[in-house]
This record gives structure tokens, C-alpha cells and sequence, in this order.
């Protein structure tokens, strides 16, 4: 259940970053009910939001806030131009607990979503900018496998509960049961064809050196987080899970969730990313095969019963063969 804020609640948390708000409003997200609380203040309209534990960590939310905090302290020492500013406490610090929860605030992005080619590719230069920004790190701790790999772990295993779950559904709903004959065979074949490509031995070789240089990434890149502001610059927002990852998982999902299968969009964003970070043909054929995977079947399926999730599924059939349509494309971009 989303959980609501009083006035004086509100109050007493933006207080702790020298604000006196004015007004306040609980603004929703595309995937939670009082997601951010906007407050107008006399120096300006900021966001206040209670940090969201990522249930993929194993850290606590503290430690998490914490982490998230510690990037974003890198990332303006770095001078990364494209996200809100952060506002730190009386003590300096970029959040504070309330209730057992984190807070922090950032500037309010006024503006507009992507629309146009100049946008993508201002989000792949952002993005490219994030991923080349140096972390600090020499590398990774010993022990650890590549962050790519790790991915590749997890989404396997999404893979796998997906085939056994649908089935499992099928059985038992008919409208889930219909989408699954229908394209049940289509997700198979692309899973096995991209875990198939990232056999390759050139594919492999790469991905046992990216501990060597890690890498940050914002790992939420989707529409409702990209915004282009009033003043024409583009600000990605929301950095509640920000991390040490994968460039190229972060890339491909990218260009996932927020291009609309829309091939000018989709080159155009890769040629901003690689106008600051030029991507070798072996790392083109990582992004190609990590884009082919059908997450979103493998998400929709956790939860059948949510109309979100269905309606992803009610999608697939408009959006199938635009996926395959951008999935040639990235092929033969990769063959470049």
C-alpha cells in the first residue's frame, strides 16, 4: 500500500535541507502511488523522495541510500552535467532517515519527454558520458564476477522461471494461455538465440576484463526518467539505483524502454553514445544479443493478475514485429 505524507511531515523532513516549503504535492509514478513529493519552496521547487529499496540488493535500504548517496557525490565531483542537483542536509549529508525511511532531495525538472531525434541522441551522449565517467576504481573486488556476467546470471534464471511459470499459467488462464500459444515459441527462439550469440569466443574474452575498469550506470534508463527541461537540456532522473554494473545491459535496456521500437530513434541515440564512447564490433554484438532477450515477457509473467503486466502481454502483437524490425538493425550495426 502507497504510503501518504502530512503537511507537517513534509515540513519537518525538508526543514533538515534548509527548506520552508509553501506548497506540496504527492505526484505518482508510472509504477507507484505517491512516488515523489513535489515542494515549492521560496528558493525554487525541489523533489523530496523516500528512497526505494531495490529487492535485487542484497544490502539493506541503508546501505543502499547510502551507496546511491556516495555515486551521486562522484558523479558531481565529475562535473556529469545531466542529472538534478542534490540537496544536502544542515550536516552535509545527501539524504536523511525519517521513520525508518530515507529521504532526499533534488531539483524539480520541469520540462517535456523525448520526442525527437535530437533527444535520443542527446540521451546517448548522457549516457555514454555516465558509462565512461571514471568511478575512482582501478577494479572490481577480487572474486567478483564481471558485472555483465553477473547480469547475464540473473536474467538466465528469469528465463528459466518464465518457461516454467507460463506454463503453469496457461493452465489455469485463458487469455494468458492463448498469448502463450501464440507467442510462447517466439520468446523461446530469441532467448535461445541471443544466449547462443554471447557464446561467442570474442564475447567471452570481453567480458572477463570489465572488472578491470568499472563502470557506473544509472540502470533505470525508461521514459518517465528522461526529461528534457524547459532550458533544452536533457536530465535523467532518479537515481535510486545507480551502481556499479554493466554498461552494455544498461545500453540495450535503454534502448529497450524508452525508443518505441523506432528505428530513427534507435540511431540516433547510438550514434550520441558513440560520439563519446565508440563501441568495438564485440561489444556491438553483446548489446545486439542482450536486446533480442524478451524481458518484458519474463517480467509480465511474475504477476499475471496486475493490468500493467497484462497489458504488456496485449501489446506483443503490434509490437512483435517492430521488435524484429529493430533487432535486424542492431545486426547489422554490429556488423560494422
Amino acid at each position: 500500500m502507497a504510503k501518504s505524507y502530512t503537511k507537517a511531515q513534509i515540513r519537518e523532513i525538508t526543514r533538515r535541507f534548509g527548506l520552508i516549503p509553501l506548497k506540496s504535492s504527492l505526484v505518482s509514478s508510472l509504477y507507484r502511488k505517491n512516488a515523489v513529493i513535489q515542494v515549492k519552496t521560496k528558493k525554487g521547487t525541489y523533489a523530496l523522495k523516500p528512497f526505494s529499496r531495490s529487492k535485487m540488493a542484497r544490502s539493506n535500504t541503508i546501505q543502499q541510500m547510502e551507496r546511491a548517496a556516495s555515486y551521486i557525490r562522484l558523479l558531481k565531483k565529475r562535473k556529469y552535467t545531466y542529472m538534478p542537483t542534490w540537496l544536502p542536509t544542515h550536516s552535509g549529508k545527501l539524504w536523511t532517515l525519517y521513520q525508518e525511511t530515507p529521504f532526499y532531495v533534488s531539483q524539480w525538472i520541469k520540462g517535456r519527454g523525448l520526442e525527437t531525434a535530437e533527444d535520443f541522441e542527446k540521451l546517448g551522449l548522457a549516457l555514454a558520458t555516465l558509462h565512461a565517467t571514471s568511478t575512482g576504481l582501478h577494479r572490481m573486488e577480487k572474486g567478483k564476477s564481471p558485472p555483465t556476467i553477473q547480469q547475464l546470471r540473473i536474467w538466465k534464471n528469469q528465463d528459466r522461471l518464465f518457461q516454467k511459470k507460463m506454463i503453469k499459467i496457461s493452465r489455469q488462464n485463458k487469455e494468458y494461455r492463448n498469448w502463450y500459444n501464440t507467442h510462447g515459441k517466439d520468446c523461446k527462439r530469441l532467448s535461445r538465440r541471443a544466449w547462443k550469440d554471447l557464446q561467442d569466443a570474442s564475447i567471452i574474452r570481453l567480458l572477463r576484463t570489465e572488472r578491470r575498469h568499472p563502470s557506473l550506470i544509472h540502470s533505470d534508463i525508461t521514459t518517465p526518467n528522461v526529461i528534457i527541461s524547459d532550458d533544452g537540456h536533457l536530465k535523467i532522473i532518479d537515481w535510486d539505483r545507480a551502481k556499479i554494473g554493466s554498461v552494455y545491459a544498461d545500453l540495450a535496456k535503454a534502448l529497450m524502454n524508452t525508443t518505441q521500437f523506432n528505428p530513427e530513434f534507435v540511431q540516433s541515440l547510438l550514434r550520441g553514445y558513440q560520439k563519446r564512447k565508440p563501441l568495438s564490433r564485440t561489444e556491438r554484438k553483446i548489446v545486439t544479443a542482450l536486446y533480442k532477450l524478451p524481458r518484458e515477457a519474463w517480467h509480465a509473467s511474475r504477476h499475471p493478475n496486475r493490468s500493467r503486466d497484462r497489458e504488456i502481454l496485449d501489446n506483443w502483437d503490434q509490437s512483435w514485429p517492430l521488435r524484429l524490425q529493430i533487432i535486424h538493425i542492431l545486426q547489422e550495426w554490429a556488423r560494422v
